[in-house]
């Protein structure tokens, strides 16, 4: 027994080895590549590069049985299956990650166009433009769409504690994973820290106005700032209307989806039936009665107009969803609030909203994206650069005079995707926390 565990051990560095011998054969038998139409093509090259790919997954699969049959027989196939599956997703997420690789290398490209002329040194991936060239790295994009942003000490002040802050979550999370915290501590750190953040930021979109988006001539005259070098202001439109409307959507959804879920008054049923109606027609079929309503209430070219058309909007979808978390939570939490003299506003307040706090996270953060990257409904309602959100601004990019500007349209992008990763990563925990358990007593 022992021999024959031993000649399988020896079986997986020999399949290995032939794995890599069999793919380094595939990318060495690839085609000669011609230039066709400022393309680098390699004839039938995609052939190789999958057969590479399929035969690292069978490798690798081959190697987990093998491995398997040496120390466990009856989980030899449950190892290769694993290892196999593990590596396929691996590469799934790959080339859904690459178009995000492939922006921030336009964005930090010292080009503003794609039409240039390809690398002639480096691998066939570099020279095909498949993989960026480190030889063009440059910042020159980022500081073009940032040349006219002037940010006052009070900004750079909010934006230093935003970058503490953040640093502070992080080593709170990574302190968590190596239990160098306990759990309880984690969460109350992050509570803290995520209520610091919000506030600093809120403070930060407040803070910065028009006014602090402006070019400078040769005489050291103040003129309009360029169009395409505004992102800051976009983003901060974005964040206004987006963060006000995600807020409001919250206060929407928990009272409706509570009222709904826990109380019984006539019209319910029908009101239901109405929001999910209401989900059947797309919002882009509202866009003539919003107009008209906005100029009717003289709320035209304003961001409360628009958080208004956001905030109705989001009334039934979120409601619903409120709901059915509120039902999914026992009754017998808020019977036993109301036993000991709470009223309903009471155990709503003490009981249910504690408990949904990674729903309403959820929710805020549906329709904060939601509006973050919504277009048609703004390039609607706003009018005049000062009020661009980051859907047009990045539009602007694509209507110049001479051709799209990929490179300043790829730097604003990843500019204007970092607030989302922020939030993300800030409340993460909170969004797959699970507060209800052991809330009720067996």
């Amino acid at each position: 027994m022992r021999q024959r565990s031993t000649s399988w051990l020896v079986a997986v560095p020999v399949i290995l080895v032939a794995t890599v011998a069999l793919i380094w054969y595939l990318f060495a038998s690839m085609p000669e590549p011609v230039i066709r139409q400022r393309f680098l093509v390699l004839e039938g090259g995609w052939r190789n590069l999958l057969g590479a790919f399929v035969s690292g997954v069978i490798g690798i699969g081959l190697a987990a049985w093998a491995w398997g049959k040496a120390v466990r027989p009856g989980r030899a196939v449950s190892y290769a299956v694993t290892a196999g599956t593990h590596l396929l997703l691996l590469g799934v997420v790959g080339a859904v990650f690459y178009p995000v690789v492939y922006l921030l290398a336009v964005s930090f490209n010292r080009n503003n166009t794609l039409a240039t002329a390809l690398p002639t040194e480096g691998n066939i991936f570099v020279r095909s433009g498949v993989w960026p060239d480190p030889q063009r790295i440059s910042t020159i994009q980022y500081e073009r769409v940032l040349s006219e942003t002037h940010l006052d000490l009070i900004h750079w002040l909010l934006l230093g504690l935003l970058t503490l802050l953040l640093i502070a979550v992080i080593s709170v999370h990574l302190a968590g994973r190596a239990a160098a915290i306990t759990a309880s501590q984690r969460d109350t750190w992050i509570r803290w820290l995520g209520f610091g953040l919000f506030t600093a930021a809120a403070a930060l979109v407040i803070s910065i106005t028009p006014a602090n988006f402006y070019s400078i001539n040769a005489a050291g005259e103040r003129g309009t700032a360029s169009s395409e070098r505004a992102i800051v202001l976009y983003i901060r439109n974005t964040l206004l209307v987006s963060g006000t409307t995600g807020l409001f959507a919250v206060l929407i959804s928990a009272s409706a989806g509570y009222a709904f879920a826990r109380l019984r008054f006539e019209g319910r049923y029908q009101t239901l039936l109405t929001f999910v109606f209401v989900q059947m027609f797309p919002g882009f079929m509202a866009l003539v009665a919003i107009y008209w309503l906005m100029v009717r209430l003289d709320l035209l070219n304003t961001f409360s107009g628009l958080i208004l058309a956001y905030s109705g909007g989001a009334i039934a979808f979120a409601s619903w969803i409120f709901k059915g978390y509120v039902e999914s939570l026992s009754p017998a939490l808020e019977e036993a609030a109301l036993v000991d003299g709470a009223t309903r506003w009471g155990a709503f307040w003490r009981v249910i909203l504690p408990l949904s706090v990674p729903m309403l996270l959820f929710i805020f953060l549906m329709q904060f994206i939601g509006t973050y990257s919504e277009f048609i409904l703004a390039n609607t309602l706003l009018q005049g650069q000062e009020n661009w959100t980051v859907g047009m601004g990045l539009r602007n990019f694509t209507t110049g005079r001479f051709d799209t500007q990929w490179g300043a349209l790829a730097a604003s992008a990843v500019l204007g995707s970092l607030p989302i990763l922020v939030i993300f990563y800030s409340f993460q925990d909170a969004l797959t926390g699970e507060h209800a358990a052991g809330g009720v007593k067996g």
